[in-house]
């Protein structure tokens, strides 16, 4: 899917997470408002859901995602899904938060965080 099919900004991110059915915790690459990317040592299937969960700065979240793009190691990369948010167990104000300060912290490293008036890029 190329960037801009995407319905929402992504900003890359690697937050730990605790992912249901995974032995060992996984990590993102990337996450947006709708979900995000995960690295995984098992992928599941598209369609698959499931509960994912981090805590973070601005508290504990705990989301059902499904997986929407599942990819397996090829040429000495990493496998994992693409997932979209489907519900929120805990913590929907902590996630929104959490994306929002990613995401104007992205936008200030860009240079379009900058104030009119402020000068030239």
């Amino acid at each position: 899917m190329s960037t801009q099919d995407r319905r929402d900004e992504r900003f890359n991110a690697k937050q730990e997470l605790w992912c249901e059915g995974q032995e060992e915790g996984a990590q993102t690459r990337n996450i947006s408002r709708s979900g995000m990317f995960v690295v995984a040592e098992k992928p599941r299937a598209v369609g698959e859901q499931f509960t994912v969960a981090f805590e973070g700065d601005e508290g504990a979240v705990e989301l059902k995602m499904e997986v929407m793009w599942s990819g397996a190691v090829k040429d000495g990369g990493q496998s994992g899904m693409g997932l979209r948010i489907v519900a929120f167990d805990k913590g929907e104000d902590a996630y929104e938060r959490f994306v929002s300060r990613h995401l104007q912290g992205q936008a200030a490293q860009e240079g379009d965080g900058k104030q009119p008036g402020s000068g030239d890029k």
